[in-house]
């Protein structure tokens, strides 16, 4: 058994830091919870503890945590409770998650399994402090760098936004083509994996426009045929604009097809059925029902009735998948979801 005396440092009282590391414990075991705090803070980290699944929560709706540190066997529910709670809410799915157990396992795979998927990391409990701080610095530095990454995205959506925002007419399209494919996607009963896939790859499927002449992308009239193909790189740009980060390569077929048609019609490569995956269709068709529902320069806006009988249309000659059809048309007929973006 490990003990506090293998640090040493003065133990400041908890409270949520804005400037500082923030780590949840949360553990039903007096002892432990006291000791994982005394060793954290003694390590520079503001700690807010726990003792139950409750009382967790409350600190993760009430402040910005840094890192979980969650006993999974911990009382009222238990452990997991609180990994499904940080997963499924947009503004903390990216806090690490270190998920311990007091019952011992011979394979770390079935701890995985048995203790829940979403955790970042699964231990024992920790038969050394060093082990402990180690895993946590570890999942910090990962944290770190999805915050630089999330920084990112927010960057490419705020300039995708700003391109929407030059044309009365498409400003706002990304996020109801977002919240549209998200709905789509629920209906349809996709993986919550998948459904934020479909969430963020539409909020950037347009982005490649950031790199459409002004003079091109917001002209009034017919647009000539070098500017039709002009506007039609941006799937393209858009790819290229994202591909270089790690996190966005599952996104880029969406950013790059979204334009494809299930008979081949479509562009920059003329995919054809299964070529285009379920995620892909999802936000063209989603595309589809926004840009017809939204009142253009050169047309009044479509009912949703009559944007879907469009679309219907559309799909009976082969461009759009029938069953993301018949999800939008379900899914238009019941009142209006919230979802958080």
């Amino acid at each position: 058994m490990w003990s506090l005396s293998e640090h040493t440092a003065v133990v400041p009282p908890p409270n949520l830091s804005e400037s500082r590391t923030n780590i949840l414990v949360a553990d039903g075991d007096d002892h432990y919870r006291q000791l994982y705090s005394d060793l954290l803070q003694s390590e520079g980290f503001e700690t807010f503890c726990a003792k139950d699944v409750d009382q967790a929560l409350t600190v993760l709706r009430q402040g910005h945590i840094d890192l979980a540190l969650v006993d999974g066997t911990m009382p009222k529910t238990n452990g997991m409770t609180i990994c499904r709670e940080l997963r499924s809410n947009p503004e903390t799915r990216l806090i690490p998650i270190l998920l311990f157990s007091s019952r011992k396992s011979t394979h770390g795979y079935e701890m995985k399994i048995e203790m829940g998927a979403d955790a970042d990391a699964f231990l024992v409990r920790p038969k050394s402090g060093t082990e402990l701080i180690t895993q946590v610095n570890a999942l910090l530095e990962r944290k770190h760098l999805s915050d630089d990454v999330e920084t990112i995205e927010k960057l490419l959506l705020t300039l995708a936004q700003v391109v929407e925002a030059k044309n009365p007419y498409t400003a706002g399209h990304g996020h109801r083509v977002s919240r549209t494919a998200l709905s789509l996607a629920v209906h349809i009963g996709l993986s919550s994996e998948d459904q934020e896939l479909v969430r963020r790859g539409a909020l950037l499927h347009d982005i490649g426009k950031v790199g459409i002449p002004d003079d091109i992308l917001l002209k009034l009239g017919v647009l000539e045929g070098d500017e039709r193909a002009i506007v039609k790189s941006h799937p393209l740009l858009g790819e290229r604009i994202c591909a270089p980060i790690d996190s966005f390569r599952p996104l880029l077929q969406i950013i790059r097809n979204h334009h494809e048609r299930l008979d081949g019609s479509g562009y920059p490569d003329g995919l054809r059925g299964s070529q285009i995956p379920i995620l892909t269709r999802i936000v063209s068709v989603a595309d589809v029902f926004d840009a017809l529902t939204t009142r253009r320069q050169y047309r009044d806006s479509f009912s949703r009735t009559q944007a879907i009988q469009q679309i219907r249309r559309e799909a009976e000659r082969g461009w759009w998948d029938l069953d993301v059809l018949h999800a939008l048309e379900e899914s238009m007929a019941k009142p209006p979801a919230r979802h958080a973006m």
